[in-house]
């Protein structure tokens, strides 16, 4: 069950998509939606991560800061009505703090069902060395993330990719993944991509396919076993090729320097595709 949904929100174009998606899942579940904003200070400045000031009022510094929040207040309210959300109950709230860090203490807090998040996407060095607040959402998050670019007034979804080497346990992964199937009355086109490095035959791989749908109770499913020479180029090609609507994948979740080694396949789509990916940790 969805029942809280939340949109972390910086007022990009990105940001503005997701709520958008985010209302239209709202309108099928029944949802509530919290729309965030979290406005990270300069370090050494006077307020505390509640928003309470400690500095002189009349000082440039707490002026500046007291107009930045009312500013980032009015922006909210402008944001919350610029879609129609008739029948959806939204709530804003701003904070002080890091982005990355309100936003996994909320999700925490609030009992969050599903994040819904924009991603501009990124690549070369500043994919490299920095990342996203998205990305380490996907990363971290303890419920699944909904990540969209484009805008998308009718969201739905009727063909969706599941990619995974299905060796690990996902069952948790699956059983949220198959709430969303359900709710869009979708396909699942659950994919393994064949590459050079770990190839198995066709055949073997699709018994195991097949054996997970029956492990898992799966309904309204295709089997498919996709040739690429790297996974994330497999994944991205199949559900280009099938025209899908969302892509689904669980995440392991790695931080630090294990992330850094081996780097995401969820993560790396969420950069490099314009089609809507939904992810989940099962670190």
């Amino acid at each position: 069950m969805i029942k809280r949904i939340l949109v972390p929100t910086d007022f990009s174009e990105q940001a503005r998509n997701a709520y958008e998606i985010a209302i239209a899942i709202a309108r099928k579940t029944g949802a509530g939606i919290k729309l965030l904003h979290a406005v990270e200070l300069p370090s050494g400045s006077g307020f505390n991560v509640t928003g309470d000031m400690s500095i002189q009022l009349n000082s440039m510094e707490g002026v500046y800061m007291l107009k930045l929040l009312e500013k980032t207040k009015a922006d909210m309210a402008h944001l919350v009505d610029s879609f129609d959300h008739s029948g959806v109950h939204v709530v804003q709230q701003v904070e002080v703090n890091r982005p990355i860090n309100q936003i996994r203490r909320t999700i925490k807090e609030d009992a969050v069902d599903l994040v819904v998040m924009g991603s501009k996407g990124s690549s070369g060095l500043d994919e490299f060395l920095i990342g996203s607040n998205t990305e380490k959402v996907v990363r971290t998050a303890e419920c699944p993330v909904l990540t969209v670019k484009h805008r998308e007034p009718n969201f739905e979804v009727k063909e969706i990719v599941l990619a995974s080497d299905f060796k690990r346990e996902i069952r948790h992964a699956v059983e949220r993944f198959k709430t969303f199937q359900a709710m869009f009355g979708a396909r699942m086109h659950l994919v393994y991509v064949n590459t050079p490095g770990a190839f198995e035959s066709t055949s073997n791989i699709s018994g195991k396919l097949e054996h997970i749908a029956e492990k898992y109770g799966l309904q309204n499913y295709t089997i498919n076993v996709y040739n690429d020479v790297m996974e994330e180029d497999g994944i991205l090609h199949f559900a280009e090729d099938i025209r899908a609507d969302l892509i689904m994948m669980a995440t392991h979740g790695r931080t630090g320097l294990a992330h850094l080694l081996s780097g995401s396949i969820a993560e790396d789509l969420v950069n490099h595709t314009n089609i809507p990916v939904l992810t989940f940790s099962i670190r």
